[in-house]
This record gives structure tokens, sequence and C-alpha cells, in this order.
């Protein structure tokens, strides 16, 4: 399989617009409620907890899968980065939902889970611990992934790929939170 068929799969997939079909299905548009965000967590507060789960698992998906399908190709490193890398713009810019998106730090954390299990693993035993006391998925992140790089450090992953890895979930909530100040995306009064 080539690694460019590989990229455009990625992005399909990750275009599937989960957060906004589950809601649907509830008879919510989640571009007309809370943060305008077709994401997990504006479907938690917005939808419920039963249908955010739905949309966190299928969001994570959408960063596993292309990861997963390079490396039964035969593809790993770089490319399979750039699988979920191609998941995750298809998650901000999905070409089904005229490219308005999510934030797609779910779709980034599914992506280092295929990449780096134990080191993700072990990144996210202290965020979900902080998550439940903070309730901040923003400072959720901030704690997980730095816990990701050193353990990915100490177990002699590639470094560079585990620094790539934390970048992704960066430039996620870097979206998220710029973007409501230049007016992208909707935030309740």
């Amino acid at each position: 399989m080539s690694n460019l068929l590989l990229l455009a799969l990625g992005y399909l997939l990750g275009s599937i617009p989960v957060a906004y079909l589950v809601a649907r299905v509830r008879g919510v548009d989640v571009f007309q409620t809370g943060t305008g965000n077709p994401g997990a967590a504006n479907v938690f507060r917005k939808v419920g907890r039963g249908p955010g789960l739905v949309v966190l698992a299928g969001d994570v998906l959408k960063g596993a899968v292309p990861v997963v399908a390079a490396q039964i190709a035969g593809v790993t490193g770089w490319w399979a980065l750039g699988a979920g890398l191609a998941a995750l713009a298809g998650h901000w810019y999905p070409v089904f939902l005229r490219f308005r998106g999510g934030a797609g730090l779910a779709t980034a954390i599914g992506e280092g889970y295929a990449l780096m299990p134990l080191p993700s693993l072990v990144g996210t035993l202290p965020a979900l611990a902080w998550l439940a006391w903070r309730r901040d998925t923003g400072t959720t992140a901030a704690v997980g992934f730095p816990v990701f790089f050193v353990s990915a450090l100490l177990l002699k992953e590639p470094p560079l790929l585990a620094l790539a890895i934390c970048v992704l979930p960066a430039l996620a909530l870097a979206r998220e939170r710029l973007l409501p100040r230049v007016g992208m995306v909707r935030r309740d009064p």
C-alpha cells in the first residue's frame, strides 16, 4: 500500500464526524450548543455521559486505526505518525462538515496509543487522576503528556518520535484555545 494512500485514508477516517452524528441521533446540533465544537467534551457537557463516551471512543479510534493500518502494511515510524497526523487533520478540517471540525485531542491520544502504547498508558494514569480532580481537558493533557514523554525516554523509545507525539495534542489544544479568540468557535455566554 502506498504511503500517500495511507495518508489519504487517514484523512478520510479522521473526517468522520463522530460527535456530530452521535449528537444528531439525540436531536442536538453540536454547532449550536455549548462551545459549538464537534468534539467529545462538548458532547459530554451538552448531550450526556453515554454519548460523550461513544464520541471519545470514536475519536480515539480515528487516531489509532490509521497508524495501526500503516503498521500492518509494514510502514512504521514517521510515515505511521503521518497517517495519524492525516487523521488529526481530517478531524480538524473534515470534508464531510465543510471543514468545521473539533480540537482533536482524543484523536491525537489515539495516535499516541497506537505508536507507543506503554508510555501512553503511563501518561494516561496521572492525566485521568487530574481530570477527575480538575475536570478540565486542557490542563489534563498538560499533565499527561510530560509523563508520557519521560516514560517514552525511560523505555528507550525514539525521542524525536515521542516529542512529535507530544506536539500533536499541543497543536490540538492550541487550536481549541485560540479559535474562540478569533471568533471561529462559539462559546456559551
